[in-house]
């Protein structure tokens, strides 16, 4: 989205420092706290500038769209697979239009759009609209003109489609990115889990795709413009390319072919010049399968660091969140990746206090977590999220007990990640540096190896490690320090 405002010759301004003619606010509502976040953003926003246009888009958009339409807070919003309209939606904005297919010229029907505006060209130059573009800074309308159309317009402009009839991939591309050595790049959307605990579905949709070519032809521009990993990711990526089947990833996984598309795409990503690390995001448990993981070990770029979202180690919790899988399945899976390779890391999500999830059930998570031996554990309390099946689940357990049980892993999760990068020390790795930092008073160069274990090299001064910030460098583990390992180069 900044990528396509440049573009239009707007001026993108600090958030925190300087006064904006619009705000953008990307949500989210993975958790009724994300929620609560994203309001908290727009009517921020609205209080730095009264007179500011307030864009607001992703999935809190999707999920509350009827809510916001009339929050004087917001003036657009923006749905998701809507973002690659935003400048359209700005510039009709401006113009005081309302389109009168409810589309922007693509086909696509839309809850609603701007009702009842009077006249055209609100604020902003009508010339300059006329030409797709913006005026040459950020300032595209007077403050004047944004605060009388809020004051007679009926409701908010919202181009907020039914996701889950929208089978299409919005292949959006980055701009500049302030990440050196490292990008990601989104490659699949959607999902068709249904987790009973999980919004995610209801406002990202179905499973959809983008195309191997697509994704190769960014991954060359970035490796062009001088980054050496590339980390895939998507919101089940383990389903990616099942949609260029009409197939989900149930009867992919009952027929055996749940990968094939996911391996073309990472050893096309992987034979990109310049490329030299392929990281995976999030997989489900089950693509973890013996043919797959010998197809990995054939692709000298991928790194052992495998992020397989558990959510539970107790069997019984696991069936009542709608998981496809048992600790079983799990722990064969962990098993797989750690006979193929020695230093591989593994990191998972859990979530404590799930509906009816007893003091039994918990120490059974725990000890099976513990048994495991992950790198990373992402610990969240279960949120309530209204549409869920678990939302209307009996049982539903104190907030208390769920900082409490919350606590006990984080605590565990601190000795595990200790122990693996203790693995480390007197070892040499390659690591590709992302930064400077500053830690203690002295100047370190930090950066991950291949296994995301962070290691900070130390320096004289900035100078000494700029040079070296996304390249390849070769280092020796020294010493543990707080989450780091310190290193020397060698």
């Amino acid at each position: 989205m900044i990528r396509e405002l440049r573009e239009a010759g707007v001026e993108i301004v600090s958030w925190d420092k300087d006064k904006a003619d619009i705000y953008i606010i990307n949500t989210c509502s993975v958790t009724n706290i994300a929620d609560r976040k994203s309001r908290q953003m727009i009517h921020k926003a609205r209080a730095m500038n009264p007179d500011a246009v307030v864009i607001a888009a992703g999935c809190y958009v999707q999920a509350k769209a009827e809510e916001l339409k009339y929050d004087n807070a917001v003036d657009i919003l923006l749905g998701n697979n809507e973002k690659g309209n935003l400048v359209s939606a700005i510039e009709k904005y401006y113009l005081g239009e309302a389109d009168e297919e409810g589309s922007f010229n693509n086909g696509q029907e839309y809850e609603s759009v701007t009702s009842e505006t009077t006249g055209n060209n609100i604020g902003g130059s009508e010339e300059s609209f006329s030409k797709g573009g913006f005026t040459e800074t950020v300032s595209v309308g007077t403050a004047e003109s944004n605060s009388e159309r809020r004051n007679f317009k009926s409701r908010t402009s919202c181009y907020v489609k039914d996701i889950s009839k929208d089978q299409s991939y919005e292949d959006l591309r980055a701009g500049e990115i302030e990440d050196n050595g490292r990008v990601f790049l989104k490659v699949q959307d959607g999902c068709n889990q249904y987790c009973s605990y999980c919004i995610i579905p209801y406002v990202r949709g179905r499973i959809r795709s983008r195309s191997v070519e697509s994704t190769v032809k960014e991954a060359a521009d970035f490796a062009n413009r001088g980054y050496r990993e590339i980390v895939l990711t998507g919101i089940h990526l383990s389903s990616y390319g099942l949609d260029f089947d009409n197939a989900n990833y149930e009867f992919a996984m009952e027929n055996d072919v749940p990968s094939e598309h996911l391996l073309e795409l990472i050893r096309s990503v992987a034979n990109v010049p310049g490329i030299s690390r392929v990281r995976l995001g999030s997989l489900e448990p089950r693509i973890i399968t013996d043919a797959f993981v010998k197809e990995l070990k054939n692709i000298p770029e991928i790194c052992p660091h495998f992020h397989l979202s558990l959510q539970s180690g107790c069997d019984r919790t696991l069936k009542a969140m709608n998981r496809h899988y048992d600790t079983a399945a799990f722990r064969h899976s962990v098993e797989l990746i750690r006979n193929a390779w020695d230093d591989a890391a593994i990191t998972t999500d859990v979530i404590v206090g799930f509906p009816g999830e007893t003091e039994d059930d918990f120490r059974e998570s725990y000890d099976f977590i513990d048994e495991i031996g992950f790198y990373e554990l992402h610990v969240f309390k279960y949120s309530r999220r209204q549409g869920t099946a678990a939302d209307k689940m009996k049982n539903q357990v104190p907030d208390k007990i769920k900082s409490e049980r919350s606590e006990k892993l984080i605590r565990l999760d601190e000795t595990k990640s200790e122990v693996f990068r203790r693995s480390f020390l007197g070892k040499e790795t390659e690591i590709i540096p992302e930064d400077i930092t500053t830690f203690d008073g002295k100047k370190y160069l930090r950066g991950y190896n291949k296994s995301y274990v962070r290691f900070m090299v130390p320096l004289t001064n900035d100078a000494e490690g700029t040079g070296k910030i996304g390249q390849i460098i070769r280092v020796q583990g020294q010493e543990l320090c707080y989450t780091c390992v310190l290193a020397l180069i060698l």
